[in-house]
């Protein structure tokens, strides 16, 4: 929970790189080898505390404290608990303070509104409401949790000017 921008969040955010750089070398030239590196973030508002918070004014209604998030390493299908366990373990015992919180999650989003966001992230704020009218043009509200699909790498001090980031949110109609 918390703003995006802070210490924490990107410890969290390496942590789990690094979790799922250590889960692909130990499933390296077995059957279950893959790559994968794309980081997903799932941002919602608890609605009974927040109220309702539109697309457009995802970022800028509501205090960041309140947000909660989620973050994600797509991994293929075939992995399982068991194949994770033994590299939740190899990370407590050395230290990763955050091992407890990796778990397998499944998603299913449904109907969405997705966009392609081009620059920092603080521009984001330009590009949301042109995902809140696409969705209002076409009779559809948003449902759940906004999606980020985050296509370049990012480490807290880069330059941002090239990011590219898939912003999507559920929908539902009117």
């Amino acid at each position: 929970m918390g703003s995006p921008d802070t210490d924490i969040f990107y410890d969290k955010k390496r942590a789990l790189k690094n979790f799922t750089n250590s889960l692909q070398l130990d499933l390296e030239n077995t059957e279950k080898e893959f790559q994968s590196s794309v980081l997903e973030i799932f941002y919602w508002y608890k609605i009974e505390e927040t109220g309702f918070v539109d697309i457009a004014d995802f970022y800028t209604t509501v205090d960041l404290k309140h947000l909660q998030y989620r973050m994600a390493i797509r991994i293929p299908n075939f992995i399982q608990s068991k194949d994770i366990e033994p590299v939740i373990r190899e990370k407590a015992s050395n230290g990763n303070i955050y091992t407890d919180e990796f778990e397998l999650f499944t998603y299913t989003a449904g109907k969405c509104v997705q966009i392609l966001h081009q620059g920092p992230f603080a521009d984001e704020l330009d590009t949301l409401p042109k995902l809140q009218q696409f969705a209002t043009n076409n009779d559809l509200i948003s449902t759940g949790m906004h999606h980020e699909i985050h296509l370049t790498n990012f480490e807290f001090g880069q330059g941002q000017e090239n990011l590219q980031t898939i912003l999507r949110h559920t929908v539902k109609n009117k």
